[in-house]
């Protein structure tokens, strides 16, 4: 009978996580943001002049979307087609991203390079009733390099 209950008792909490997890609603940034260059403020030597972001699939598993930057007088156009899961997903350039939650409105961002280097490390998070997206974001291009730290504010498109 202990051993029952035991067993009993693991498999109650096991359903009551595994409820409590699939419970949670995640807010959702798909949609297009443009990048607010009132309130964005780069640091010296980082020289966005226009950044874009098309979120085409967010359901709180998968996430899709293309990002297009303007830096130096060059457009770069970057796409992700992963998940909330931690893995890193090939962007091309040999670079990989891997996104994770950290809460219903904030996630996090990192970014190697095929090296395996962390090229940024990011937390995002919608707020405003989801019409502002925060990128509090570092970033570091080479080893010995600059880090550089700075928040990115996107506005989402109507």
């Amino acid at each position: 009978m202990r051993g029952f209950l035991t067993v009993s008792s693991l498999a109650l909490a096991a359903s009551l996580s595994l409820s409590a997890a699939a419970a949670t609603k995640y807010e959702s940034w798909e949609g297009t943001w443009h990048l607010n260059k009132k309130e964005t403020v780069y640091p010296k030597g980082v020289m966005v002049t226009d950044n874009d972001l098309v979120v085409t699939k967010d359901d709180g598993d998968k996430l899709v979307y293309t990002e297009t930057v303007v830096a130096n007088g060059k457009t770069d156009v970057q796409k992700y087609d992963g998940a909330y899961d931690g893995k890193y997903y090939d962007m091309g350039n040999g670079e990989s991203m891997a996104f994770t939650h950290i809460s219903p409105t904030q996630y996090r961002a990192v970014r190697h390079d095929k090296n395996g280097f962390v090229r940024e490390n990011s937390i995002f998070e919608l707020t405003n009733g989801g019409k502002k997206l925060i990128c509090h974001a570092w970033a570091q291009h080479e080893l010995g390099g600059p880090e550089v730290a700075f928040d990115e504010i996107f506005d989402k498109a109507p």
